[in-house]
């Protein structure tokens, strides 16, 4: 745990490195590829429960491989988006996209949430929720665990849902999701203040990624007020 948390201060706490950091500080990934005397970061994560493989600098091919080897060819790949081109002739048949990392600039367009119409809720609630869809009750009975949710309330019931995906010393990564038929009408940006209040509290500041194929995604984020600060790539099979 310690040498991860070692491997983690090699890398600046901005929100390029926000999944990498973060399963790094929590000790929750296998690495491979690293060589001690390396002098710059240079290495491959992988964290099973996320299904996702995270590729830092221009580690060996092979360490790339055997990963991917080990997670079955699934999930996502991300890397820095300088080393698209060279990860991209390595990955056969995944196909790169990018995403836009945002940090929060003007918080005064965050909507005041009504106490009454949003709240946390415990990791043993989300079995209870069957009117999720599936892929969405999996995915929070999978981070429940070990994040926080908060949910917006229609009618005393969930149907909107933000948590810290991911962590670090000072930022915070946000996952949006709202069920169909509850979009656009303001409760994804309540869920998504009232968590960013709570983090306030700990001195971690926002980061909202988003693909760019995720035009809805964007779009909410500007108006909330988030600003472009950086990019990422994320490759998909």
């Amino acid at each position: 745990m310690k040498a991860l948390q070692q491997l983690a201060s090699l890398l600046p706490d901005i929100p390029r490195w926000i999944e990498v950091r973060s399963m790094l500080l929590e000790g929750s990934c296998e690495v491979e590829g690293l060589k001690p005397d390396q002098p710059d970061a240079c290495f491959v994560l992988w964290n099973r429960r996320r299904e996702l493989t995270a590729v830092v600098g221009r580690p060996d091919r092979s360490a790339i491989q055997e990963t991917l080897v080990r997670a079955e060819n699934k999930g996502v790949v991300i890397c820095a988006p300088e080393n698209t081109e060279w990860l991209g002739a390595i990955l056969e048949g995944w196909s790169a996209g990018s995403a836009t990392l945002h940090l929060l600039k003007d918080s005064s367009r965050l909507p005041r949430p009504d106490p009454n119409s949003v709240r946390f809720i415990a990791a043993d609630e989300i079995a209870t929720l069957g009117y999720l869809p599936p892929p969405l009750l999996e995915e929070l009975e999978v981070v429940a665990p070990t994040c926080l949710i908060a949910a917006t309330l229609v009618d005393k019931m969930p149907m909107s849902f933000c948590y810290v995906a991911w962590e670090t010393e000072t930022l915070w990564d946000i996952s949006i999701e709202t069920l169909p038929g509850h979009r656009g009408k303001g409760h994804a940006g309540v869920a998504v203040s009232f968590l960013i209040g709570h983090m306030n509290r700990k001195g971690k500041q926002p980061v909202w990624g988003a693909e760019d194929s995720n035009s809805p995604s964007l779009k909410l984020a500007a108006k909330l007020g988030f600003v472009p600060v950086d990019r990422l790539t994320v490759f998909r099979k």
